[in-house]
């Protein structure tokens, strides 16, 4: 069964005899009798390009206010606990800033216009922000496993 629909987005041409609507058969597939330079949007990148607006706008907000947060309310006993939480919030603002809405943009698109260079600097930003979360988080866990076990 096929989950992607197309929506057709053109409006009908008086001087064509055709239909330009977008007819559904029984296997799920479409069968669409306009020739007019119809385009047509996925209803699947529509739905996915919106989440990832919305995943990279609260994604990147909410670490925003973390980091807020942790520069405000700075406290002495817990250094190292604030220092593993900030850089988990700079580096996912970093990975939404890499991956997120470039993701977005090419479901719009279908095509990278920004080059060789801006293309490898990308994937080098997304390899190290990922890596950098991965890292804060392991040891994060590690120095809540260990931290019990300082004071016995």
């Amino acid at each position: 069964m096929e989950f992607t629909r197309s929506l057709s987005l053109a409006t009908p041409n008086a001087n064509s005899s055709e239909e330009t609507n977008v007819w559904w058969n029984s296997a799920g597939t479409t069968a669409s009798s306009s020739t007019s330079g119809s385009s047509g949007v996925d209803l699947l990148d529509l739905i996915t390009l919106i989440v990832q607006w919305i995943l990279f706008v609260i994604g990147t907000v909410g670490n925003l206010m973390v980091l807020v947060v942790l520069v405000w309310r700075r406290s002495g006993s817990q250094v190292g606990t604030q220092l593993f939480v900030g850089s988990l919030a700079v580096s996912d603002i970093g990975l939404m800033f890499t991956t997120v809405w470039v993701e977005a943009y090419d479901t719009m698109t279908k095509n990278y216009h920004f080059g060789l260079i801006p293309c490898k600097i990308h994937k080098i930003g997304q390899w190290m922000t990922m890596n950098c979360s991965i890292w804060t988080l392991a040891t994060l866990s590690m120095d809540r496993y260990l931290c019990p076990l300082r004071y016995h």
